[in-house]
């Protein structure tokens, strides 16, 4: 298990894919607030220049990062169908039960570096180029993220599972989108009328990062997370959707047949 482990953080070390993902995101978080800086130099009355609405961009727009996610998976993934590299490996001998958590554990590890690295060159270059606009917002984002956290991991993890099962880049994407956004969305349409059904929609990673309303004050937004139940509730779907997802994904596996 160990040795696979290290293999797996061997080979993605090696993987030009992280790199590119990791530092092409972090290059398009600094051209985003570099955009309203210069925006503000060419206009002073630009009222967008400020680390406000650098930050309410991001934190209401929580559903990037969640299908960021899915390329994610992919680059970690690394094409093993394709390359053969798996099947490879259990004829090698290694269970699939491990092949399946070892590469879930580097995925992890892997995730909660670019959640950390971008997230800190998106505020560091939104405090150095922008208007502060006090740390309240600033709060509200770190906040936010955290709340989040969890919903991502289900995000990747289900991409995590759905690679494992189908050989086809193309079924996974259709896949994805179909349990992680349609689902969700028809879910909530149909909660109009069946009050069931609206319940379980609200729990849905999707519906509870698109739950947003406005407010009046200095916290112009409301979301699922903003108080402590619904922060708790974040991470109590975290926690039931990862293990859905990684249980279905770690048992279908084992009838995959590696071609």
């Amino acid at each position: 298990m160990l040795n696979y482990i290290k293999s797996e953080v061997y080979r993605n070390l090696r993987s030009k894919g992280n790199y590119i993902f990791l530092f092409g995101c972090m290059a398009f978080v600094i051209f985003l607030n570099g955009v309203l800086a210069g925006f503000a130099n060419s206009d002073a009355n630009f009222p967008y220049a400020n680390t406000y609405f650098s930050f309410t961009s991001l934190y209401t727009s929580m559903v990037i990062p969640m299908v960021l996610c899915l390329p994610m998976v992919a680059v970690v993934f690394g094409q093993e169908y394709k390359s053969h590299t798996l099947k490879n490996s259990i004829s090698y001998g290694i269970p699939r039960s491990e092949i399946y958590f070892g590469k879930f554990i580097v995925l992890l590890i892997i995730a909660l570096i670019n959640l950390i690295l971008i997230s800190l060159v998106y505020i560091g270059s939104a405090l150095l180029l922008l208007d502060n606009s006090g740390s309240i917002y600033l709060n509200e984002l770190i906040r936010s993220l955290i709340a989040c956290t969890p919903l991502f991991l289900i995000s990747a993890t289900a991409a995590h599972c759905f690679y494992f099962i189908f050989d086809s880049e193309t079924t996974v994407v259709v896949w994805w989108v179909s349990v992680m956004i349609i689902i969700p969305k028809v879910m909530e349409l149909l909660g109009a009328r069946i009050e069931i059904l609206r319940k379980i929609a609200e729990f849905m990673p999707w519906n509870i990062v698109k739950n947003i309303t406005q407010s009046s004050g200095i916290h112009k937004f409301i979301f699922f997370w903003s108080t402590e139940q619904g922060l708790i509730n974040c991470f109590i779907v975290g926690i039931v959707g990862t293990l859905v997802f990684y249980l279905l994904g770690m048992k279908l596996f084992e009838k995959v047949e590696i071609k």
